[in-house]
């Protein structure tokens, strides 16, 4: 890989970060589209799996004593991992612009409901099952997109967590498709040694920066937090509708 590339690769994951350790989303949508502008998709997407994985370990590890409990986890587990599994066929199958169709229609749909201050209620059946109806269409998403923060952030927003435990749980979720996706991909051969040197390579910029992230959110307040997750949600659907139109 070249040094202008690799400068590239370092500022991106860099940045990526420092949001990562405050918000608990916003890495991969960083640093994978500006990977992928110099490399292969699916080689972008390799790199990311061990910093990913490794990142919420640490953010689990960090935001342990703020620990949210999951009443039904077996549950969320078993759906995601279908739902990264299943989300991997459809790749091989349907056109991406259908998951990015859905992604922008759901995130800028909650987005619209916090502009009218309105929140709709669905069904009992919804509201009784929404971790995992949610957390299984964030899988298929994760499996087909690449990225599950679209599906993901706009639902764990909505619990009204403050800072600690909104970056906790969503690690939690991160992790559980992490997991999947790392053992799909050496399953699949496409994390060999080549793909695996550059992953810990890119563990480099996220280890240094990730920690002081984590730090200076302890300085940000619930109001600046819940600021910082909406502008994120919306550079995050002006970025979904761009993929969508170009």
């Amino acid at each position: 890989m070249a040094p202008d590339s690799l400068l590239v690769m370092f500022i991106a994951l860099a940045a990526g970060s420092l949001v990562k350790g405050i918000s608990g989303l916003g890495l991969p949508l960083v640093a994978i589209p500006v990977m992928a502008g110099f490399m292969e998709v699916d080689r972008a997407v390799a790199i990311m799996i061990i910093p990913g994985f490794l990142m919420n370990c640490y953010l689990l590890w960090a935001y342990r004593e703020h620990a949210v409990n999951f009443a039904s986890l077996p549950l969320i587990i078993v759906v995601g991992v279908s739902g990264v599994v299943f989300g991997s066929w459809v790749l091989s199958r349907a056109p991406e612009i259908y998951m990015l169709s859905f992604m922008t229609l759901w995130l800028g749909g909650y987005l619209g409901s916090l502009l009218i201050k309105t929140v709709l209620k669905p069904p009992d059946f919804i509201i009784k099952h929404a971790p995992a109806i949610v957390v299984g269409f964030a899988g298929i998403v994760q499996g087909s997109v690449g990225t599950a923060g679209p599906v993901l952030a706009p639902y764990v927003h909505s619990l009204k967590l403050r800072q600690p435990q909104f970056v906790f749980v969503i690690s939690v979720l991160f992790q559980i498709f992490a997991i999947t996706q790392f053992c799909s991909f050496i399953w699949l051969g496409m994390l060999d040694f080549d793909r695996a040197y550059q992953s810990l390579f890119a563990c480099i910029p996220i280890a240094i920066f990730l920690p002081f992230a984590v730090w200076l959110s302890s300085f940000v307040s619930h109001k600046a937090f819940n600021s910082i997750v909406i502008i994120m949600l919306i550079c995050i659907e002006a970025r979904l509708l761009w993929r969508l139109l170009s």
